[in-house]
Formats: structure tokens, sequence, C-alpha cells
């Protein structure tokens, strides 16, 4: 007879969220490294802006524009960040509690 590794409601609800966590692992990371290009476009553009355009208004405008753009993205790394950590760790819970998880890592 076949053991039944999934054989409790809890134990199963236990691994769709499991499932959902490794599902959200790359989906974030790929979010971050969004954020982090649109962040790294954004300081070599206001390092390309000359010096003597900033008066110009509409340089002005276009270098808040940079700068929040900056500020939005770094805000949001480290949104990603701390969701990334909680996953981790609450995937790391699972993993230690999960008999069936334990069994198939045997």
């Amino acid at each position: 007879m076949m053991e039944l590794l999934l054989n409790t409601q809890e134990e199963r609800c236990r691994i769709q969220v499991y499932n959902e966590y490794l599902k959200k692992i790359p989906q974030l990371l790929q979010q971050l490294e969004v954020v982090e290009t649109m962040y790294e476009k954004a300081v070599m553009e206001e390092a390309m802006l000359p010096e003597e355009s900033k008066r110009d208004w509409s340089a002005q405008q276009y270098a808040q524009r940079l700068s929040r753009t900056r500020e939005q993205c770094r805000v949001r790394a480290a949104d990603i960040r701390q969701q990334c950590s909680l996953i981790f760790s609450l995937k790391e819970q699972i993993e230690n509690e999960s008999a069936t998880l334990k069994a198939l890592m045997k």
C-alpha cells in the first residue's frame, strides 16, 4: 500500500501555500531587477544633464522627475526586499513543519 504524504487537510493547505511562495519568489526577484534598472537609468540621466541646462525650466522639471523616480525606486526596492525576506522566512518555517517536505527531502 502506498504511503499518503498529503494525508490531512492541514498538510494539503501547507503545501499549497508553499507552492505559492515558490511562485512568488521569482516574481519578486524580477520586480527587483526592473526597479533597480529604473534606478540606474535615473542616476545615469541625472549625471548626463549639463549643469547650465539646470537653469532651464523644462530641464528642472525633468531633473525633478528623475529625482522622484530615484526615490520611488529606492522605496519600492526596500519593500520588495522586505517581502522576499518574509517569504523566505515563511517558506523555511513550512519546510521545518511539513512532514511531506521532510519525507521528500530525505
